[in-house]
Parts: C-alpha cells; sequence; structure tokens
C-alpha cells in the first residue's frame, strides 16, 4: 500500500471516529387502503407510534361528545375518591335540555358517586353527568373548560381548542384526529378508563330519581359483536362515540389483534357509518397487517476483515438492536448491507464502516448507521507481510525471480562478510606474532 493511500485511509477512520450510529425508521402507508363514509380517518398502533393511515388526519374537525374523553381524563386525575357523591344541582342542568344534549338521567337532588358520573360520561355521554364533575372540579364550567385546554396544551394537542366539555357544536370547538388520537392514547394508560370503555352497560349506585340504580347502556357497545345482526370487529375494546349535525357521527376506538394495538379516529359520517367504518378498516387490516420483526439485534450481516492488524483480525457486522413495525402479511423483506469486505487498521471501537437498510415491499421502512465494535491496532510486520503476499498474488513470476535475486544478493553478501571475518583474523594474528618478535 502506497503512502498516500495509507494516510487517506487513516483520515478518513478519525474522521469517522466518535461518530453516533443514527438510526430512523419510516411508516409503511398501504397504498389501496379500504372505502369509508367518514371524511376524517387516522389509524394509529399506540404501542409503537406507527401510523397506518391518515385521511385528513391534520384537519380540523368537530370533535362533538369525543370531547368528552378529555372530560373522563381530568376527573380520573383530579378525583382519587371513586366513591365519593355529587349532588346534581339545578344548575348543572340548566340548559341542557333546551340544547338537546343527550344526558344518562341524573337529576337534581341526585347524588351519584363519582364512578357512576365517569360511566355516565363515557357510556352513554351524559352532559349531566359532565356538568357535575366539571363543577366539582373546577367550581364552574366555565373553568374546567380552561384546564381542559390547558391539559390540552400539556399534550401536545396543538390544533385542539375547547369551548365546552359536552361538545356542543360552537365554530371555536375543533380539533383534529391526530390530537383526538393523541389524547385516546394517553386516556387508555388509565386503567379506570379502559375498563369503562369496554364496559356494554352499568348499573349506578342508588339515587333518588333511581332507588334501584340507573342502567347506563353503552352508544357503540350495542352495536357491535353483539350477535348476528351486528357489526362484527376483531379485538374491538370499546370506543366513544359523538354527534352534533356539522360534526356528523364520530368515533374514537381501540382494538387488538395481530399483535397491534390501534386507536381508529373518524368523523363526519352520517347514519351508522362510524361504526361501519370501524368495522370496515378494523377489519381489513386484521386480514391484511400484523407485527412483525424485520430485524433481530445480534443477526450476523457480514464478517469483516481488519487488514495490517495484529494476526489478520475479523469481526461481525451484526444487528445492532431488535425492529419491529406493522407490516401487510405478505410484505417482502429485502435486509441491504453497505459494507466493505475489507477494512484497514487502525481502527477504534465506535468507527462507522457502513450503512444498513430495509425495505417492505420495495419501500424504505428503515435504515442506520453501523459501527466497529471494538477496537483493531496497526501491525508493521503484518503490513510488510500482507505487501508482500499481494505482491505474490498480482506478480507471481517476477515475485520469484526477486526472491532469487534476494537469496542470490543474500549468498553474496554472506560470502563478502565471511572474507571479511577470515581477513581481520588474518590481521590479528599477523598483529600477535609481531609484537612477540
Amino acid at each position: 500500500m502506497s503512502i498516500f493511500k495509507r494516510i487517506f485511509t487513516v483520515i478518513v477512520l478519525l474522521l469517522g471516529y466518535g461518530i453516533v450510529p443514527l438510526a430512523e425508521e419510516y411508516g409503511y402507508e398501504e397504498d389501496n387502503p379500504p372505502s369509508v363514509t367518514s371524511d376524517y380517518i387516522y389509524l394509529i398502533d399506540i404501542d409503537n407510534g406507527q401510523v397506518l393511515w391518515s385521511m385528513r388526519g391534520e384537519d380540523s374537525m368537530y370533535p362533538a361528545s369525543l370531547t368528552k374523553i378529555m372530560t373522563a381524563v381530568l376527573a380520573i386525575e383530579s378525583l382519587s375518591d371513586l366513591e365519593e357523591r355529587i349532588r346534581i344541582t339545578e344548575d348543572m342542568w340548566a340548559g341542557l335540555v333546551e340544547e338537546n344534549a343527550s344526558v344518562a338521567g341524573f337529576y337534581p337532588g341526585d347524588e351519584p358517586t363519582v364512578r357512576d358520573l365517569l360511566y355516565g360520561v363515557l357510556l352513554p355521554s351524559g352532559a349531566d353527568a359532565v356538568n357535575a364533575l366539571a363543577v366539582r372540579i373546577s367550581g364552574s364550567v366555565s373553568a374546567f373548560v380552561d384546564a381542559m385546554n390547558r391539559k390540552a396544551e400539556e399534550l401536545g394537542m396543538t390544533s385542539t381548542h375547547f369551548t365546552n366539555p359536552t361538545g356542543l357544536h360552537n365554530d371555536s370547538h375543533v380539533s383534529s384526529p391526530n390530537d383526538l388520537a393523541v389524547l385516546m392514547e394517553y386516556a387508555l394508560q388509565s386503567g379506570q378508563f379502559r375498563e369503562i370503555l369496554a364496559s356494554r352497560t352499568y348499573t349506578s349506585s342508588p339515587i333518588a330519581s333511581a332507588p334501584d340504580g340507573l342502567v347506563l347502556n353503552s352508544t357503540s357497545w350495542p352495536l357491535i359483536n353483539d350477535g348476528p345482526d351486528t357489526f362484527s370487529i376483531p379485538g374491538y375494546l370499546g370506543g366513544k362515540t359523538g354527534f352534533t349535525n356539522p360534526a356528523g357521527r364520530c368515533l374514537a376506538s381501540h382494538a387488538e389483534f395481530g399483535g397491534m394495538h390501534l386507536v381508529l379516529i373518524s368523523g363526519h359520517s352520517w347514519d351508522y357509518g362510524h361504526i361501519m367504518d370501524a368495522t370496515t378498516v378494523y377489519n381489513w387490516f386484521n386480514d391484511n397487517y400484523e407485527r412483525q420483526t424485520y430485524l433481530s439485534e445480534g443477526t450476523v450481516l457480514k464478517n469483516v476483515a481488519v487488514i495490517d492488524s495484529s494476526r489478520n483480525a475479523a469481526f461481525d457486522a451484526v444487528v445492532p438492536e431488535t425492529r419491529t413495525m406493522d407490516l401487510p402479511k405478505d410484505a417482502v423483506i429485502e435486509v441491504v448491507t453497505d459494507v466493505p469486505d475489507e477494512l484497514t487498521a487502525p481502527i477504534q471501537e465506535g468507527d462507522d464502516i457502513g450503512s444498513l437498510q430495509v425495505t417492505a415491499n420495495g419501500k424504505l421502512i428503515y435504515e442506520t448507521r453501523l459501527s466497529a465494535p471494538e477496537s483493531f491496532r496497526y501491525s508493521r510486520l503484518m503490513h510488510a507481510y500482507n505487501a508482500a503476499a499481494a505482491f505474490h498474488a498480482s506478480h507471481r513470476f517476477l515475485f520469484w525471480v526477486l526472491c532469487i535475486l534476494a537469496v542470490f544478493v543474500l549468498f553474496v553478501l554472506a560470502a563478502r562478510i565471511r572474507i571479511h571475518i577470515r581477513r581481520a583474523k588474518r590481521r590479528r594474528r599477523r598483529k600477535r606474532k609481531a609484537s612477540r618478535r
């Protein structure tokens, strides 16, 4: 290897020293998703954050009673005693009939528990239960709305602005499918929220207007997985519906199948369109998608020789981490590495040595840089040996001629050295004889 090539190699290795391997995973988006009636669709796997389908997902929409998910979140976080009783007042009922709001059936004078009210919010979508919780938590509905907007800002719901806790229409009361998915994902972290959403029906504790308890029914479950005349959705775990004339039919729901935990937000459909769309979307993805492990940590990608290192060492370039993704069941996974067959010492642990890319059905889904797993020192002896071996491989005849010439030269040198030694010995003997005389 020439001195210039060696200097260039060292410079490249030094530049690579200390580079932090970068990895990026790309979403896989289906080219031909199913047909739906809703104007807004947002589907995300909340276990890995992968957005599977977004149709106007960032656009502004009216959330209608999906707003009540935020009401429930704040109530669960603010009121730890679920058995606390809250008295329903006339003020809590004021205006609900005139605004044609849906109610759970708690009347002034009733004293339901916090648990009862939470079920009343999420199952029948009761505005009466919403107002009771809002007043209990913040002292007034308007103060509670301020708390809702603060929480939305905290969660990063940048397209959301609440004007009321019930979802009744107001031109300024807006959100987006993406924001509502963020809210739904956050709410599902609560075991209490998940339990309520999974319930088909609930009977409250005894109250004045219902001594045997008030029966509260879900607005979505009676239509789903409840016999041959209902919609069949695989792995359905519950949902919250919403409706106003401007918002149309809306649904925030979640389901688990194929190793995926999906949240679906749909908006602005009609009649049973929100339930039909959930059925269509969940079934389509159940039939076609699953969570797949496309890279396994430690899998050997290539054995790389390290030239000019002690004993001409080598190392395995391996997959740095296990990666999974929701992918089509028939996806063709291709792993492409750009790593040389050999590198030249010195090499430092962490030096950049190449790249790794993964495609699914021809679409890039992941790429990362690869790094050296350990350090390798430069050896002058191995460099000389490798240079000789390389010369022999490319100029075999000349190599042997030079070897013979080298042997001849060594022979001549050895002969001359022997002659020189004999002459030196004779001179020493003559000097000794002369000194005796």
